[in-house]
């Protein structure tokens, strides 16, 4: 029964949604990440962004020609650097036949040997031990300098990180022709994973933590009369931005038919109304009405007040204009 009762009346509502109160909120949706200017430079290639854009797909790049002229001499580098190592290899092993043949002669053979390299095991196993260094480094010659360009080459070829909707941070040249120059660190592109979108709030309230999560559902109100409703989802502790500590942050999932309008609300401040659905028979009595009531203007919280008007009840939360009790 949505009507408040009279102080010291009882009138009990049977699974029907209490509403608890009002909460700063958010929309953001499942993943969303931001691209800036690793450098200053020109940035080229992007591409329309109506609709939604494939995972690996290249939506910007960032001095293409610079990336290009060095991914050139990357190659010529690790051309050079195999030549080099695969002479030096060559070499060593060249030695090492050499110390095998002279260890096979004869005293009277080796004589007339025209060279007589260092001999005896530890000679021979520390050539050994050369040439396996070697061999390792060639298999390091193109592994490792590509590995290097590749970390580089992702902060200048952007890729879209996951399937979902791109939104570019700057203005397009009216003229094809012209270069999009832009500074370092300056925003490129924000992207988010549409296939979920949630309304998110932080509640510190102990006794609302103490309500199972499944009970709870959100409710933002539209200028059309309409809302957009969440499910809880999830929730988790993230850091406070502007305190520098820890809040809960609660995660109430949209249905697939709210995705548009909640992405168009991405980024913005809104307000959400917070919805419990108790598991069984609840009983809502009017704030206002106890607090005016004589024994309301003795007490210093409704727990207090609650215990002296009705012993034979206890608090289940404290909503906005009502408490929401049940029968001990």
């Amino acid at each position: 029964m949505d009507s408040a009762p009279n102080v010291g009346s009882e009138s009990s509502v049977a699974v029907q949604d209490c509403y608890i109160n009002a909460f700063k909120a958010k929309i953001v949706p499942e993943r969303i990440r931001s691209f800036a200017m690793p450098a200053d430079g020109i940035v080229s290639n992007w591409i329309p962004a109506e609709g939604r854009v494939r995972k690996d797909a290249i939506i910007a790049t960032v001095n293409e020609d610079e990336i290009e002229m060095e991914r050139r001499e990357l190659e010529v580098k690790i051309l050079k650097d195999r030549i080099a190592k695969e002479e030096e290899l060559s070499e060593l092993e060249k030695q090492l036949d050499e110390m095998k043949f002279y260890s096979s002669l004869s005293r009277e053979e080796r004589q007339y040997a025209s060279k007589q390299p260092e001999g005896g095991q530890k000679a021979e196993q520390s050539l050994k031990n050369k040439i396996e260094l070697v061999k390792k480094e060639l298999t390091m010659v193109e592994d490792k300098p590509r590995l290097e360009f590749r970390k580089k080459e992702e902060k200048y070829i952007l890729r879209m990180p996951f399937d979902g909707k791109l939104q570019y941070q700057f203005s397009f040249p009216r003229d094809d022709s012209t270069s999009l120059y832009l500074d370092a660190a300056s925003s490129i592109a924000t992207v988010c994973d549409d296939s979920a979108y949630y309304i998110t709030i932080s509640i510190v309230d102990p006794d609302l933590t103490r309500l199972p999560p499944e009970s709870l559902y959100l409710a933002v109100p539209m200028s059309d009369g309409s809302s957009l409703k969440g499910t809880f989802a999830f929730k988790r502790v993230e850091k406070n931005t502007s305190s520098g500590g820890d809040l809960l942050a609660y995660f109430f999932r949209l249905p697939p038919e709210d995705h548009d309008r909640a992405h168009a609300m991405l980024g913005s401040n809104c307000t959400a109304r917070l919805y419990y659905s108790p598991p069984g028979e609840v009983i809502r009595l009017n704030k206002i009405r106890l607090a005016s009531s004589p024994e309301g203007r003795k007490c210093s919280s409704w727990q207090e007040l609650l215990e002296k008007m009705h012993p034979d009840l206890e608090l289940v939360v404290s909503g906005e204009t009502e408490l929401i009790v049940r029968k001990k």
